[in-house]
């Protein structure tokens, strides 16, 4: 008997129980194939989609941002590049973007014993003893000076496989497509490991920009551009121009999952949030700096009156 069944598994074109020899396909079978290959890609394309709101993410605070970001929060263990608005290093806006972004992820880790900072830059200007005002411990901070740009990206790859970081800064001058997709492969490896390492791409460019801007890996690219602070309330008329809290304009230019989008934010130190910048309707603020313009430039003739050029000659 076995032998005649040997013999009629193989008349029918299989090769063992599990079929592994099978018949070519004809045109229509193959044609059914490839569709059932295609909704297999698509179905595994949308849910990729659906995972990033799967993936752990930081919420800043401010609703209006986090609902408009995957998964209410800016999404952990990825690649998230952040430039400023000008051609030039715009240093202030985006380093402090950065860092409230980095805050933020101190305040609210799930460790019990905080994680390092992997720092990477060209130049080592970042100033330690400033992090204090922002909550930060200076001691958590691990700087790395790169002498080139390929030396500060392979540092970066590699702050991203140890799981003792909780995030690594690298201020590049380019980052093109490729770089960032071993960038951003290597930040997703790491949430194997839990919340993951997320990286930072500070850009930071002493030449003018080219025109149009290189396709991103990264799965979130912000845009911070400086807004005028509200001057900080005080009774002594002489602290009354006082700088107050920082304020910025941020463009999220694009992110997975997640439509572009822009607000005008301030950063309170004291709560680590972000929250909308009010608006000057009365215009007292701009109304003050030019009361106060005219009184140092008017000198003796404050009170004289002021004539139409036209109607003197």
């Amino acid at each position: 008997m076995a032998p005649a069944l040997h013999e009629k598994s193989r008349d029918s074109g299989l090769s063992g129980p599990a079929g592994a020899f099978r018949r070519p396909l004809s045109r229509a079978e193959g044609r059914q194939a490839g569709l059932a290959a295609l909704r297999a890609q698509i179905s595994r394309i949308e849910s990729a989609g659906r995972g990033l709101a799967r993936r752990p993410v930081l919420p800043l605070g401010l609703s209006a941002l986090d609902e408009a970001l995957p998964g209410g929060g800016l999404p952990l263990g990825a690649l998230h590049e952040i430039e400023g608005e000008r051609a030039e290093w715009d240093d202030g806006v985006t380093l402090g973007f950065c860092l409230a972004l980095l805050a933020r992820l101190r305040r609210f880790s799930s460790s019990n014993s905080p994680k390092h900072v992997l720092w990477i830059s060209r130049w080592g200007d970042l100033y330690p003893p400033a992090l204090v005002a922002l909550g930060l411990d200076p001691g958590r901070f691990i700087m790395v000076r790169a002498k080139a740009e390929p030396d500060l990206l392979w540092a970066m790859e590699e702050g991203l496989r140890c799981n003792r970081l909780a995030a690594v800064v690298g201020e590049v001058e380019g980052l093109d497509r490729l770089a960032g997709r071993r960038l951003q492969l290597a930040a997703e490896a790491s949430l194997e490991n839990g919340a993951g390492v997320t990286a930072f791409a500070l850009h930071r460019r002493f030449r003018p920009r080219r025109r149009g801007r290189d396709a991103s890996a990264a799965l979130s690219r912000w845009r911070v551009a400086p807004l005028v602070s509200r001057a900080a309330s005080s009774n002594d008329t002489e602290d009354a121009t006082f700088i107050g809290r920082p304020r910025w304009r941020l463009d999220l230019l694009r992110c997975r999952g997640a439509a572009p989008g822009s607000w005008q934010v301030e950063w309170d130190n004291a709560a680590c949030g972000f929250s909308l910048a009010p608006a000057l309707r009365d215009g007292s603020l701009a109304m003050r700096s030019r009361t106060i313009q005219t009184q140092a430039s008017a000198g003796p003739g404050a009170g004289a009156e002021l004539i139409d050029f036209r109607q003197a000659v």
